[in-house]
């Protein structure tokens, strides 16, 4: 038997009109037939079938009809075409205090909002202890909403659509304002809820959470679907995406002529292109410096591609300028093969000045790290770019290493505990 269908989008556009004066409304509602509106299409035909059960990130920038296409599925929203099959209930933490009554009590809310959700008084009432003990927000709860944080409205409203047994969960962008400790909790229970076979829409900027939490992921751009895949896949183009807008962005305010020879990305007689021929890597950037060659070697400058639990290694990189360049950043990006980033650094982080390059110049950094890892197979992204975030040069997974001899811990990083026994208890009292 194949997998049923939770959710199916077929051809969904949405349409909304502006209007530069007020009177333009009342003339197009009493002088029909001609139009008095400027056209927004925040989505333009979107296809989508998600299978129940699966956990689906959705990612792009702001304004890419993320918000819009999750408000269509939760059916707060009509699209102006298409057809929409939702198979289940449907919990959605949308914009923030949507679906909240401000004047009423957090108490109040609860049962508010479990009744819209399709419960009986008689089931929220079982489930309010768990409600308002995931919440935790105290006394809170007997006031008024419109006395809360935002970070309280948060709390309530995931905890009431977490705790009302939903088919479709989704969740936009919304956690981000909760404090860590909560945010910690949310994510253990949408881990919970996945493992139920609940099916999960999930908005966020995090990258690694949607590597971790997803098993597909969709990329939006303009109101229209880009690119429907494998976590790791999209997210490296989403992250590309950025990047060419930050440089299309700067080059239109300062207009740079820029030679035939910048402009066009070449295939570099260097470490880089051959890696490219041996395995399809991603990379993108406007390559005004490039990465010429990277490796890693062990204390003693021995290039290596096994790296031992404990031992300290480094990675050399070698960049090479196409134009006067100041202000670099270059920075490592580690992950495991989940996609995970393990450990992320640069040199504005670490407060090093990289000096001011002339065309055709070449520069070498080299990261000394420590290995804390257990053993597995790791990779490393290296990129370069200004200090404003304008990618030069990023090559995605273009190390691979493994590290051996793994200390006898749990996990993927040993961080070296130790243990003290003491039959002193004074500490306690």
């Amino acid at each position: 038997m194949g997998e049923e269908v939770a959710i199916s989008l077929k051809n969904i556009s949405k349409c909304y009109k502006r209007y530069a004066r007020p009177v333009d409304r009342l003339k197009e509602l009493f002088l029909p037939g001609k139009s008095h509106a400027q056209e927004f299409w925040a989505l333009q035909d979107i296809n989508l079938e998600i299978n129940q059960g699966e956990t689906v990130g959705i990612i792009g920038q702001n304004g890419s009809g993320k918000s819009t296409l999750l408000q269509i599925i939760a059916r707060t929203l009509t699209p102006t075409t298409g057809e929409v099959f939702v198979n289940g209930r449907v919990s959605a933490l949308l914009e923030l205090g949507s679906g909240f009554n401000t004047e009423f009590t957090g108490r109040q809310n609860i049962f508010f909002n479990g009744r819209i959700l399709g419960l009986s008084n008689e089931e929220i009432a079982a489930k309010y202890d768990d409600i308002a003990a995931f919440a935790d927000i105290g006394e809170f709860i007997e006031q008024p909403v419109k006395t809360y944080s935002s970070g309280m409205v948060v709390r309530l409203a995931f905890a009431v659509i977490a705790n009302t047994e939903p088919s479709i969960l989704i969740v936009d962008e919304a956690l981000a304002v909760g404090d860590a400790k909560f945010q910690a909790r949310c994510m253990k229970r949408i881990r919970q809820l996945k493992e139920q076979g609940v099916t999960i829409l999930f908005v966020s900027h995090d990258s690694s959470s949607v590597k971790m939490l997803c098993k597909s992921a969709v990329l939006m751009n303009g109101g229209k679907v880009l690119e429907i895949g494998k976590p790791k896949e999209v997210v490296n183009h989403y992250i590309a995406l950025l990047s060419s807008d930050k440089q299309q962005e700067k080059q239109e305010k300062q207009a740079p002529e820029l030679s035939k020879e910048i402009r066009e990305i070449e295939n570099h007689n260097d470490f880089v292109a051959n890696r490219q021929s041996e395995t399809k890597l991603n990379r993108h950037g406007n390559q005004l410096a490039v990465i010429d060659n990277v490796k890693i070697t062990d204390s003693d400058n021995q290039e290596i591609n096994k790296v031992e639990t404990g031992t300290t290694f480094k990675i050399i990189i070698l960049l090479r300028a196409k134009e006067e360049l100041d202000k670099l950043v270059v920075g490592i990006s580690l992950r495991n093969l989940m996609g995970l980033v393990m450990y992320g650094i640069n040199t504005r982080l670490m407060n090093v000045d990289l000096p001011n390059l002339n065309s055709g110049q070449q520069l070498k950094v080299c990261f000394h790290i420590p290995c804390h890892l257990n053993k597995g197979v790791y990779t490393f992204t290296i990129g370069v770019h200004s200090e404003e975030g304008i990618s030069y040069d990023w090559v995605d997974e273009l190390i691979v290493f493994e590290v051996i001899n793994g200390s006898f811990c749990d996990g993927v990083v040993d961080l070296k505990s130790t243990i003290e026994i003491s039959e002193e208890i004074s500490l306690f009292n």
